[in-house]
């Protein structure tokens, strides 16, 4: 057996230790940063510790109070709780789910930064969400968040930062285990530690390396000092100095020099640093088993309300992120705007690309000079297919999801839906609700389409239907309603 350099092993009086160089019989062995000689035959290889991520790609079927929670949230426009029946509960979901499952696939070699055009109530931020759930079932480590022009502000990438941070979502594991925000990120980190502590981007930036190494020195518990270390980790507003602080654990409990550790910067023009935390993210992600990171971001047109400085910083903290999670650039060899802060970072965007990225937008007038390129336009975008546009549903699809829809309530709730027992009878009103999709298409969202159809297992609950033909009297009088197609005297 020969022992390459990278190889965990344990040694029963050393205890565990990376390998880093193999000399016939005699491996030189990392200890704990103590660089031993020992023959290969005290050697044993060490298993990764923990159980691996879950590898199904298919959410559970739903049960009967996932398709009531899903329903009611559809019925009002909002997106489903349940991550099973958010695919269920989608027009077309299974197609869009293939679609970002070789974006996913592919993210590595390609990169992955997606940006979804949709007006409001054309379905964007339910694509997203569904990104969201087919990405932590394949293993991704996702945050999902909404810019805000106060809360999460782009010109402002510390708060975006913390905010990604504070929203994690894992994928759960073989064994049913889960964890659950950046504390339990830490418990994973430390019991990985020998896979963790000489990642390359890691060692190149002293927030998480002199950070984590401050936090392997204390228990892992719910201890206000230890807590709000954790928390200076993720972004938070929490002291650098004083009493609980990062930097007093150093001088509590190691012998790490506090003054290593530099300031997590809060002034605005601090966009590299920020991305950079991200792409050290990532790569702990990918150490610890899961696929990477995937960041998705809704909302992204607030920008174009700001003023010029604000939008000046939003825009360049947006060229990063994109230079990030794209593949270096092939024909800008120049970097990107750099603020002059006073931390010497590597080009991580030169070398990526890193962690995913899906970001919602509506469209405006951003293709509106057409003699720009496409990155002119939008900075996320560097080839044609970044762009995703959200179209309709044809018709037919429309129809075949209205009629599942009436099948699934009927399969949970048969005694409230007796009405429409009958295949044939469920045919002919998602016939009705398809004709009219068809004609009217056009004079509303799909968000209200979707209600629309959302109407007949609500009349049926409330006992309102007593017939079909009162059914179907019902539905194109909604219609009429929601296209305007009643006269001012009716």
């Amino acid at each position: 057996m020969t022992l390459s350099p990278g190889t965990l092993v344990d040694h029963l009086d050393f205890g565990p230790g990376k390998v880093l160089q193999s000399l016939g019989d005699i491996v030189l062995v990392d200890f704990f940063g103590d660089q031993i000689d020992c023959p290969e035959s005290e050697l044993v290889v060490r298993e990764p510790k923990g159980p691996r991520v879950r590898g199904s790609k298919t959410p559970a079927s739903s049960h009967r109070v996932a398709f009531r929670r899903a329903f009611e949230a559809v019925n009002l426009g909002v997106v489903p709780p349940d991550k099973s029946s958010l695919i269920e509960l989608s027009i077309g979901g299974e197609a869009v789910q293939q679609e970002i499952l070789k974006c996913l696939e592919t993210s590595r070699q390609k990169g992955l930064c997606k940006v979804v055009f949709g007006n409001y109530g054309t379905g964007k931020s339910h694509y997203l969400h569904l990104v969201s759930v087919t990405a932590r079932s394949c293993g991704w480590l996702v945050s999902y968040l909404e810019f805000d022009p106060k809360a999460v502000d782009p010109a402002k990438p510390h708060l975006v930062y913390r905010e990604i941070m504070s929203r994690l979502c894992f994928p759960e594991r073989e064994d049913g285990s889960q964890s659950a925000g950046f504390h339990d990120l830490i418990k994973e980190i430390r019991q990985k530690w020998d896979q963790i502590r000489d990642l390359p981007l890691l060692k190149k930036s002293p927030w998480f390396r002199y950070g984590l190494d401050v936090l392997r020195f204390s228990p892992h518990n719910d201890d206000p000092d230890y807590v709000s270390a954790c928390g200076w980790l993720a972004g938070q507003n929490v002291p650098i100095t004083g009493p609980g602080s990062i930097r007093a654990l150093a001088r509590e409990t190691t012998n790490i020099n506090p003054k290593l550790i530099p300031n997590m910067p809060k002034v605005r023009n601090t966009a590299e640093i920020y991305v950079f935390h991200l792409a050290v993210v990532n790569e702990i992600a990918r150490a610890l088993g899961y696929e990477g990171l995937l960041i998705i971001l809704d909302e992204a047109e607030h920008v174009r309300g700001y003023n010029v400085r604000r939008k000046e910083r939003a825009n360049n903290f947006y060229e990063l992120l994109a230079r990030t999670t794209h593949p270096p650039l092939k024909n800008a060899e120049e970097a990107p705007v750099l603020n002059d802060h006073g931390f010497d970072l590597p080009q991580y965007w030169a070398n990526g690309p890193h962690f995913g990225l899906y970001v919602g937008l509506t469209e405006g007038d951003t293709f509106q000079f057409v003699h720009n390129s496409l990155r002119e336009a939008c900075v996320f975008l560097h080839e044609e297919s970044d762009r995703v546009i959200l179209q309709p549903p044809s018709a037919e699809d429309y129809g075949n999801w209205c009629r599942s829809l009436l099948s699934t309530f009927h399969q949970h709730y048969p005694s409230h839906s007796a009405l429409i027992a009958s295949g044939d009878v469920r045919q002919k009103i998602a016939a009705v609700l398809q004709e009219k999709f068809e004609t009217y298409k056009d004079h509303a969202v799909m968000r209200s389409w979707v209600k629309l159809a959302c109407l007949v297992p609500s009349v049926l609950m409330a006992n309102k239907g007593k017939t079909i033909e009162e059914l179907i009297d019902i539905i194109e009088g909604a219609v009429k309603e929601l296209t305007g197609g009643f006269l001012p005297w009716e």
